[in-house]
């Protein structure tokens, strides 16, 4: 009896251990399961994301036109708004352009040239020695600096890279200025900013044009801001480095001329368009 009863026991407990496994069929159902949550959560990441990056693109965007029109109200000059390409990344040779960011700034109007000759733009109402400082012995010559800096022509939305100092010029007769007796030609000494050459120093975007007098010019009052990664604007080419679009601002919150900016996302974002339209009352509407 007490082996019958020893065997027993044994046989209970074996049986009781087989039940605790999953059969094939029940675990293949689990990883499909799991393996459809795990997609449906990594499809809702991405949207989640791409949604963001739009919102962002637009908003950051948005509020940059409403800060345009409001400094032109608040300091009474001319801002604008000027959007174009700048370089994201080279490719391995460090010369070529591999990828491009969408771009825009603010930028102020801060005097009118009154002359310009050859590669010197002059405003002789302005303090530029002042404003960007004089090219000085010290420094050596004005030609070898290798930076430069953006300044803005708010009548036409382009931009000239200019030496980071300005530069005491000696114009001699007959020197015609915007201000004067066309009929006399003046001497005079002056700041001058200096143009840059070369590549890629000057926009070349449609309806630009070289500086002319009388032209407004300005630098940014907030720093350089691009669209998101994959993100261009639809009045820019895709290729052209310096090719523009602008909307400017008059002290009285009006624009120079209607304008239309459209915010375009890749297929990978969504391949979404979003315009942004500024009338001549200086109306922000999207």
């Amino acid at each position: 009896m007490s082996t019958h009863t020893h065997i027993s026991l044994i046989d209970t407990r074996g049986t009781r251990a087989a039940r605790r496994g999953f059969s094939l069929l029940e675990l293949l159902a689990v990883m499909s399961i799991m393996a459809l949550l795990s997609t449906l959560a990594v499809t809702s990441y991405f949207s989640a994301v791409r949604g963001m990056a739009n919102r962002s693109a637009r908003r950051n965007f948005e509020n940059s036109l409403v800060l345009a029109r409001q400094r032109a109200c608040i300091d009474g000059a001319r801002v604008s708004l000027i959007a174009f390409n700048e370089v994201a990344s080279y490719d391995t040779d460090g010369k070529t352009v591999k990828d491009m960011a969408a771009s825009y700034v603010v930028c102020k109007e801060i005097g009118r040239l009154s002359l310009v000759s050859g590669i010197y733009l002059y405003d002789e109402f302005s303090d530029l020695k002042q404003l960007f400082g004089e090219a000085t012995s010290d420094d050596g010559s004005s030609s070898s600096y290798r930076g430069g800096i953006r300044l803005y022509n708010l009548d036409v939305g382009s931009w000239t890279l200019v030496k980071p100092k300005v530069v005491l010029k000696d114009e001699g007769s007959p020197v015609k200025l915007l201000y004067s007796d066309p009929d006399r030609g003046h001497q005079f000494e002056a700041y001058a900013f200096e143009m840059m050459s070369g590549t890629g120093t000057k926009s070349t975007g449609t309806g630009t044009r070289d500086w002319k007098a009388g032209d407004a010019y300005g630098v940014e009052v907030a720093p350089v801001q691009s669209l998101p990664k994959g993100f261009t604007f639809g009045e820019l080419s895709d290729t052209d480095m310096t090719d523009v679009q602008h909307v400017t601002f008059e002290p009285d919150g009006t624009a120079t001329e209607a304008k239309k900016f459209t915010i375009k996302g890749s297929k990978a974002e969504g391949g979404e368009s979003f315009p942004f339209n500024v009338d001549t009352d200086g109306r922000i509407t999207y």
